[in-house]
């Protein structure tokens, strides 16, 4: 017997979108990127440290932020105060930030809400996790930041 549509995965097809991936463990930074490949989203730039994250916010439009929260040297909680300050700042549209980490406590997804994210997904997470929440952040009708311009050093 040969078995259909229903065992097979249901991926959505993206605008085309940009991505900042960051995460400072090795092996989970290849595993999103290939998840995210495999969604068919292919323009990722990867950062391991949320100092890291910061400046490439403001080097370049993206249309979503994928932030670990423990990291070297700023972890995501601070990475992401200090990029909606910045947003505030200069009046920009705020980009959505999906906080991504292992501890899925309440306590956690709190903190997580507090610094500023606007959703949560917990690690590990399958593929059809990450397509919900890059779905229901994404906004078709507009493109990423679209009131902001970009600030070079």
């Amino acid at each position: 017997m040969i078995r259909g549509k229903e065992n097979q995965e249901q991926v959505h097809t993206f605008l085309p979108i940009s991505i900042l991936l960051a995460e400072d463990n090795v092996i989970n930074r290849q595993v999103v990127l290939m998840q995210l490949k495999k969604l068919g989203i292919t323009q990722v730039d990867t950062v391991s440290n949320g100092e890291e994250a910061s400046e490439a916010f403001l080097s370049k439009k993206y249309s979503l932020i994928l932030m670990d929260n423990m990291m070297p040297i700023m972890d995501g909680l601070e990475a992401t105060r200090k990029i909606r300050a910045i947003e505030e700042d200069e009046k920009w549209q705020p980009i959505p930030i999906i906080a991504m980490t292992g501890n899925v406590m309440d306590e956690e997804k709190e903190k997580c809400f507090e610094a500023g994210m606007n959703d949560f997904i917990g690690k590990p997470f399958t593929i059809e996790a990450l397509n919900n929440v890059i779905q229901k952040l994404q906004q078709p009708s507009q493109e990423p930041s679209l009131s902001r311009e970009i600030t070079k050093r």
